[in-house]
């Protein structure tokens, strides 16, 4: 009898081939056939078996081609290319190495270059476990381009594979398929996965703090969007707590020990983990130090939005803390945001000293949603002042910020209380600009969620 792993192989093979069959007899290339809702890459993945494309995206493509979705299923003209006997092409260390690359890239950002490269793979190459991690990746780094469909596709996909293994890889599947649901509004479902995810990683030890931590994050941000701020409130306060231990160089690099020897005890291969502990130590110090500053910038936003004196003596204690003195960043997310508080209750000199504070503790610090908190404040604190020029450099360099770190919710808030702010002084000509691009960015995300 077949494995599962084998049937899931020659469906795949089956659907693409019939799918590369119907698009050459219309004469279409794969962009053609792609466009608008999904990517050539996505097209050029599905042909080869590498994914089973989902049943909403199957009954898209036949309508174009001209058929029904059954057409494109096995069974129904497939067509058999001749071929010569399969001899593998790459190594299993070659295979390990080249996915690792691929994770490093999306980590870095480089999420087009892991695009391109992993639909390269052959299925008849990979190990049922590298099969799964292929699809992990490929979802991951679709999620991380706002192809969301592809993303949820190839995710979900990866998580019917890894059932069966209930380990830290189905953890990192359900974090990254909460991530996709959440970008497409879907709280619910987008909660359900992190909340899956934190009890199976609950199951293994050592944790790995900065997952917990990024989850609890997640969750926070659904429940802003929730108008649920205490219970925001309250997975902020558990990120922190999550990795509370890890600011001395010491403890993160026994932390990454531990979970070192973890993964190399796994059934994967001991070299790709390896691999990444070598990665992980020349990048942990950096992600640690944004990560932290990010959970306390969301924190103190959900603490904004409730009880105002409650807001203060938070900032105020976390002015006095020694990790919060010992990070830049993370002081000057703190400062910022008790600046937006003597801001909304007319204190403009005070206010105005802390963005000035928080500005020279970010003018080094690169692109961070904690710099552009920092430079919207300082808009917001000149237009007090009637300072109108300068106020205006700090929020279109803040909106540019916003928009390069893809955090489309800000971009579109912020790009709308510009507006009001320019309409409000008479500009109109450019608060109709600005209201403008918040209404197609809010618009974009709640009709185009697959973009």
């Amino acid at each position: 009898m077949p494995s599962d792993h084998s049937s899931n192989y020659q469906i795949g093979q089956s659907v693409g081939a019939n799918l590369r069959a119907a698009r050459l007899a219309k004469k279409l290339t794969q962009s053609q056939l792609a466009n608008p809702d999904f990517s050539v890459s996505y097209i050029s993945a599905i042909e080869r078996g590498q994914i089973h494309p989902s049943l909403r995206a199957l009954e898209i493509l036949a309508r174009r081609l001209g058929l029904s979705s059954a057409q494109l299923l096995p069974g129904q003209n497939a067509v058999k290319e001749t071929s010569s006997t399969y001899i593998p092409l790459k190594s299993e260390e070659e295979l390990e190495l080249e996915l690792l690359e691929a994770q490093i890239a999306i980590r870095r950002g480089s999420v087009q270059q892991a695009i391109a490269q992993l639909p390269g793979f052959s299925s008849k190459d990979l190990k049922p476990r590298q099969q799964i991690e292929l699809r992990y990746l490929l979802g991951w780094a679709y999620a991380q381009s706002g192809q969301l469909q592809e993303g949820e596709s190839v995710l979900s996909e990866a998580l019917q594979l890894a059932r069966e293994h209930d380990d830290y890889m189905s953890a990192q599947i359900l974090n990254a398929l909460g991530t996709v649901y959440t970008s497409m509004h879907n709280y619910t479902q987008g909660l359900q996965m992190y909340q899956s995810c934190f009890d199976l990683l609950e199951k293994h030890q050592p944790n790995d703090p900065f997952f917990l931590a990024q989850i609890f994050t997640n969750m926070g941000q659904i429940y802003i969007f929730l108008h649920k701020f205490e219970l925001a409130i309250e997975m902020f306060q558990r990120a922190l707590a999550a990795i509370e231990e890890l600011h001395t160089p010491q403890n993160l690099q026994s932390t990454y020990w531990n979970l070192f020897q973890r993964h190399a005890a796994s059934d994967g291969s001991l070299e790709a983990p390896l691999y990444l502990y070598k990665y992980s130590q020349l990048q942990n110090q950096q992600s640690a130090r944004l990560l932290w500053s990010e959970i306390y910038y969301y924190l103190g936003r959900a603490m904004l939005k409730g009880d105002r004196e409650k807001a203060y003596e938070y900032l105020e204690h976390a002015l006095q803390e020694e990790s919060v003195l010992a990070d830049p960043l993370t002081l000057a997310c703190v400062t910022a945001q008790m600046g937006e508080w003597f801001l909304e209750q007319n204190k403009v000199a005070e206010a105005k000293e802390r963005a000035e504070k928080a500005d020279r503790l970010t003018q080094s610090s690169g692109d961070s949603i904690v710099r552009a908190e920092t430079l919207l404040l300082c808009g917001r604190s000149a237009y007090a002042q009637k300072h109108y020029e300068v106020g205006d450099v700090h929020f279109v360099t803040a909106l540019k910020m916003l928009e390069r770190l893809g955090k489309r919710e800000e971009f579109s808030s912020q790009s709308a209380h510009y507006a009001q702010l320019l309409e409000e002084r008479g500009a109109t000509g450019e608060a109709l600009v600005y209201f403008k691009q918040a209404f197609e960015s809010q618009d974009k995300i709640v009709r185009y969620p697959y973009e």
